[in-house]
């Protein structure tokens, strides 16, 4: 999948722009020329506009042959630099060149469907979103099912972003089973809460010092466990006609989030 902001868009047609108002003065500027050249044929490959690009090296090829000298290529795809100058060219030739290729760009453009992702969720598309902290030093291999879980949100996928989530979820109470030296089964959490429950409900005097200590951090993980199984987990695994909406999404973001930072921090 491309991944490229809109402005790159407006990059590419204000490069067109400057070429055709730079050959339509009486002596083009060969460095201005040189440079949107080359910017024109960096941005197109970069967009994945290939016609555009090939049309565009087609034209300054036809140019070093019918002008030996005024154009030099050197270097492929994102490297190319191109070499220009002024020497017997026909800027008006070159003009209707430039104006033929643009509408080309315009056809092309016209066959990619572009949707706008809101600026306030751009930060769940951020490669590095979570990569920092203490949920990524103590469980690395999380973070890419969160991110995933990100950039549904952000494409308004809200169901795939809990489905995701849920991922993380067991990741993190398979490790709360661990901790409790109990076997975990995928399939629900209900041994975990259990478990929790089975300790917390004995009398004090029977807990040991230890238990006593991590209650706390236990009595947490049980709430967080009576809350997602309950109220999403089951659901988005197992009932078809269930949907989720962003304020659903953003809650369970928000919820599994504290549940691992707790997990990374605490356990």
């Amino acid at each position: 999948m491309l991944e490229f902001s809109a402005r790159s868009y407006v990059e590419i047609s204000y490069q067109f722009g400057l070429v055709l108002a730079a050959l339509r003065k009486p002596e083009p500027a060969v460095h201005d020329l040189s440079k949107s050249f080359e910017k024109l044929l960096g941005e197109a490959n970069r967009l994945s506009l290939f016609v555009t690009r090939d049309a565009l090296g087609e034209m300054l090829m036809e140019i070093t042959k019918t002008h030996p000298g005024s154009v030099k290529i050197t270097g492929e795809g994102d490297d190319r630099v191109v070499h220009y100058t002024n020497t017997g060219l026909d800027p008006d030739r070159t003009c209707h060149h430039i104006e033929a290729i643009y509408a080309t760009m315009k056809a092309e453009l016209g066959t990619i469907l572009c949707k706008a992702i809101p600026r306030e969720k751009a930060k769940f598309c951020d490669p590095k979103w979570l990569t920092t902290g203490p949920i990524f030093a103590k469980f690395p291999d999380a973070v890419d099912e969160f991110q995933k879980a990100g950039r549904c949100f952000a494409y308004g996928e809200n169901t795939a972003c809990v489905f995701h989530l849920m991922r993380v979820a067991d990741f993190c109470f398979r490790k709360v089973a661990e901790s409790l030296n109990i076997s975990y089964d995928a399939r629900n959490w209900h041994g975990i809460a259990k478990a929790i429950t089975k300790q917390m409900e004995q009398k004090y005097q029977t807990k040991t010092d230890d238990w006593k200590q991590k209650e706390p951090f236990y009595a947490e993980i049980l709430t967080d466990i009576q809350a997602i199984s309950i109220g999403h987990r089951n659901p988005v695994l197992h009932e078809l006609e269930k949907k989720y909406e962003e304020r659903d999404a953003d809650y369970m973001l928000t919820i599994i989030k504290s549940l691992a930072k707790h997990l990374a921090v605490n356990l």
